[in-house]
């Protein structure tokens, strides 16, 4: 079924995927509006309607799971929670900004049966809320990293054509003196399978650089805050496009 955008915030999402400029408004528009969730609020647990939850109320929310994770799905319109649900479910509205509060610490997906949708970690929810440098510890970045592991990487990206590009860095944090380890950055396409990938590094690198210690996080441009923004600065180790090709 096409996607249908129903409101303001669903337009800025589909902007936001296909350009990552408009990934601000999106998410400005993100807190701002009113965001549909499953469950219910105490006192409340009859209701036979959508309803908002009051000062001080405490919900009991339907969670979902995603490769072995939990996860909290959250819905942008009516249309986009009965794409995900098929049966009669309650469902509470409350704004963006307010939810996301509540639920701190909760991995967030919006929309997850949509052709739209976005994965938000509990990291860029605190960064949401309370700016860019909550919920990242202090780090040190170093331009620096073995050949061998891009090695093994270029091997199995030249495989991956869902593999857009890759960074990577040493990164030392504070709260960790003496352990620097490589950070690599990757960007998927919409239709990347990042569990696939994963496993496919780890079966390479426990190959051609046994024993090394590195670290993988998956680059979204439309939300270019803490370790996104530092790999994104850095001189990319593998561009993806007609004839992907690593670069040394």
């Amino acid at each position: 079924m096409p996607f249908i955008s129903e409101n303001e915030l669903e337009q800025a999402l589909v902007k936001a995927a296909k350009d990552p400029a408009a990934g601000p408004d999106f998410y400005r528009l993100l807190l701002e509006s009113d965001l549909l969730v499953m469950g219910t609020a105490e006192g409340k647990e009859n209701a036979a309607e959508v309803f908002s939850l009051s000062d001080g109320g405490k919900l009991n929310l339907i969670t979902g799971l995603k490769d072995g994770a939990q996860y909290l799905p959250v819905f942008s319109s009516l249309p986009r929670m009965q794409e995900f649900v098929k049966q009669e479910t309650k469902f509470l509205s409350i704004r963006g900004r307010d939810l996301l509060d509540i639920t701190r610490g909760a991995p967030v997906i919006l929309n997850p049966a949509s052709e739209y949708g976005k994965e938000l970690s509990a990291q860029q929810i605190l960064q949401l809320l309370d700016g860019p440098g909550a919920g990242i510890p202090q780090y040190t970045i170093e331009e620096e990293y073995p050949t061998a592991l891009v090695e093994a990487l270029a091997s199995v990206f030249g495989t991956r054509p869902d593999v857009v590009s890759a960074w990577m860095v040493k990164v030392g944090f504070d709260d960790r003196p003496g352990e620097r380890h490589p950070l690599v950055g990757i960007e998927m396409d919409t239709s990347g399978d990042w569990k696939s990938l994963i496993k496919a590094i780890e079966d390479a690198a426990q190959v051609q650089v046994p024993g090394l210690v590195f670290d993988l996080h998956r680059v979204d441009r439309t939300n270019p805050i803490g370790l996104t923004e530092a790999l994104l600065k850095s001189r990319p180790i593998y561009v993806g496009a007609a004839g992907a090709s690593a670069l040394n």
